[in-house]
């Protein structure tokens, strides 16, 4: 049985995980400098309802700074599990192994980017469910009821 189907949302989660990849990288640099990160104070002060909550807005920064650290991790392990599972259901060798993989990905990329990532790892439930849902076609037996049959 070709598994065509569960290698092409797998394929197509990997690159959304590489896009997410790319875009945090891209941001990383803008939390880290300081005029960044004076520009979200300045406007954090000015807007009333945030001052009134009493949160200082260096703190939030940095959470969000750590945040990404942990989001990029997140992906990048979910990418390289969703890669094995590519190449572990190729040729329908071993499809219980590759569901489970993809079914871990599902929750590091959904639960470790804070449902950020909730399409790929939409794409890689559904991928892991059919790998575990989809059997082969067993041959069927032929039966013969009277006692001629053939050689």
């Amino acid at each position: 049985m070709k598994r065509t189907a569960e290698i092409i949302l797998t394929v197509i989660g990997v690159v959304i995980n590489v896009l997410m990849i790319a875009g945090a990288f891209i941001l990383k640099p803008v939390f880290s400098d300081d005029q960044s990160r004076m520009e979200f104070e300045e406007i954090f002060q000015d807007d009333p309802v945030l001052a009134e909550a009493g949160l200082d807005p260096s703190v939030i920064f940095d959470a969000l700074n750590s945040l990404g650290v942990v989001f990029i991790i997140a992906v990048m392990i979910s990418t390289i599990l969703s890669i094995i599972a590519i190449v572990v259901v190729r040729g329908n060798r071993k499809p219980n192994l590759a569901g489970g993989l993809l079914i871990a990905s599902t929750v590091v990329v959904g639960l470790g980017t804070f449902l950020f990532g909730w399409l790929p790892a939409l794409l890689f439930l559904i991928a892991g469910i059919m790998c575990f849902a989809r059997k082969p076609k067993q041959p069927e037996e032929i039966t013969y009821e009277d006692e001629m049959r053939p050689l």
